[in-house]
């Protein structure tokens, strides 16, 4: 983005969210089958954790700012929906599973 869209850029704005979710998309589509699932269980995760404020940075990189989302979970689900086409189901995932953020071979990793 230039300058000028970074100033114009307001995340709560429909037509700007579109744009970064459609870039976000043309991103994701380059993932490897093993990286997309990760991806869409940690959003799946964190949707259903009950806690989307607690897990909000292992779904949004630390160098973004988008604290100022004023409706995260509908941000996570319209992700969801664009990155796959559906809407997310809730899904169970028992007590015995941990959200990984981290760079190397497991990124964004749930592991039951």
């Amino acid at each position: 983005m230039s300058d000028d869209d970074i100033d114009n850029f307001y995340i709560n704005d429909k037509a700007c969210r579109g744009k970064l979710f459609e870039e976000m998309k043309a991103d994701f589509d380059t993932y490897g089958p093993v990286s997309k699932q990760r991806v869409l269980d940690a959003i799946e995760f964190i949707l259903s954790s009950g806690d989307i404020k607690g897990y909000w940075r292992a779904a949004v990189p630390h160098a973004v700012p988008l604290d100022d989302v004023e409706d995260k979970p509908a941000y996570l689900r319209e992700l969801y929906e664009k990155l796959t086409g559906h809407v997310p189901q809730p899904r169970d995932f028992g007590s015995e599973v941990e959200l990984v953020n981290a760079a190397g071979s497991h990124a964004i990793d749930v592991r039951l």
